[in-house]
């Protein structure tokens, strides 16, 4: 009898929805500056794992990063071994900033703002 109730629990456990546990996928582009060149940016902003995977074209490079999701932004820093990287994705209006931050080697922080789309994934192929 216990084992019945378990497993009528677990299934309607199972059941209820997740809400905010969708992935999101959203394509990116920063301008050139002076310091940098343009950039193209593929993410999956997965908000239930607090993370965000994402595919540089220009340098055939992926990663994984730790981000906070808030309501407005969702945010995320890079440290690298002479400063930093913090990129943000705006929930408002798909902007998307980043400011390379290496003032401990005496560089001013390069700050780029770029815009972001939805990627709509019901139009992949698998």
């Amino acid at each position: 009898m216990i084992k019945v109730i378990g497993l009528a629990l677990a299934a309607a456990l199972l059941s209820v929805p997740t809400f905010g546990a969708q992935i999101t996928y959203v394509s990116c582009d920063l301008p050139a500056t002076e310091a940098s060149l343009a950039s193209h940016f593929d993410f999956t902003l997965d908000e239930q794992r607090g993370t965000v995977s994402y595919f540089v074209k220009d340098a055939e490079a992926t990663n994984v990063e730790k981000a906070v999701f808030g309501p407005d932004a969702v945010t995320w820093t890079i440290e690298l071994p002479l400063g930093k990287i913090t990129r943000k994705i705006s929930r408002i209006d798909l902007s998307f900033v980043e400011d390379l931050d290496l003032e401990t080697i005496g560089m001013p922080v390069n700050h780029r703002v770029g815009k972001c789309s939805l990627v709509d994934p019901s139009s992949r192929k698998f």
